[in-house]
């Protein structure tokens, strides 16, 4: 269980969401829930995590 950044609440962590904070050229990063999600989106200081692609594994033989 993980609190909201915007609303406090606990949340599973399979429910929030993982973004990124700007705040004076640093970066945070922070978890938002569904129903804070739309307000987030809306403002330019935060950006969604992206995983990283995991490469198909190629068997040198």
């Amino acid at each position: 269980m993980l609190k909201c950044h915007f609303c406090s609440k606990m949340y599973p962590e399979a429910i929030l969401k993982n973004m990124v904070q700007i705040i004076d050229n640093k970066a945070y990063i922070i978890w938002i829930c569904p129903g804070c999600l739309p307000i987030v989106n809306n403002n330019p200081n935060y950006y969604q995590v992206s995983e990283p692609k995991s490469s198909p594994k190629i068997n040198n033989i």
